[in-house]
């Protein structure tokens, strides 16, 4: 038989755990854009967690879970958007392992469709996710024109003296990310974007 380092093992399982649940995930095509709660029940043999150390504790399996859901294949844009998190080994007969992973959204509506998903750079750091699909480019610049204008209103709010959370008020219900969040993602600067959507509708025009 084989024998790994045991990083190597780990390693090993880790592509495993992210394969398994692409598989499932890929096929979604829709990705969620809210904050989420995720649970996960591990279903493994007592005698493997108690007489072996070649099951990795439950605060191990975590991450790698995480990491899976993320990105294009997955489920989450990015694991900030994890508010809570609840992980248990559960004692079966079976010598083989499972995992059930529920993830429980806040909002119904909180989701977009993968195809032409993109985020845009408001500035600051400030992302917000845009679909670019067969929609007329002058709804989306509208859209767009709409976000500049609130996170404009906040700012200048906030610079009177508001709080935050107070300001926040006048923002969109989207949750916005931080561009270092959205890196698996096409990012297009607010600019670029509205000169884009601007050249297209006017291609529109003519036809």
């Amino acid at each position: 038989m084989s024998q790994f380092p045991y990083k190597q093992v780990e390693e090993i399982k880790k592509e495993v755990v992210t394969s398994q649940i692409h598989r499932i995930t890929s096929a979604y095509n829709f990705i969620l854009v809210g904050d989420v709660q995720i649970d996960i029940k591990w279903h493994i043999h007592e005698q493997n967690r108690y007489e072996s150390d070649s099951s990795a504790d439950v605060d191990n399996i975590i991450k790698p879970i995480l990491d899976a859901l993320c990105g294009h294949k997955g489920i989450l844009i990015n694991d900030c958007q994890v508010q809570a998190i609840s992980c248990r080994w559960i004692d079966w007969e079976s010598d083989n392992q499972e995992i059930i992973i529920t993830i429980q959204m806040f909002f119904n509506d909180e989701w977009l469709l993968k195809s032409g998903l993109i985020f845009t750079h408001m500035g600051k750091g400030i992302c917000y996710p845009i679909l670019l699909n067969d929609i007329d480019p002058k709804y989306t610049l509208v859209i767009l024109e709409d976000l500049e204008s609130k996170i404009a209103r906040r700012d200048e709010l906030m610079a009177k003296g508001m709080s935050y959370y107070h300001a926040q008020g006048v923002m969109s219900i989207q949750r916005v990310f931080h561009i270092s969040r959205v890196q698996d993602f096409d990012i297009i600067q607010l600019n670029d974007l509205k000169k884009q959507l601007l050249t297209e509708s006017e291609i529109l025009k003519d036809f």
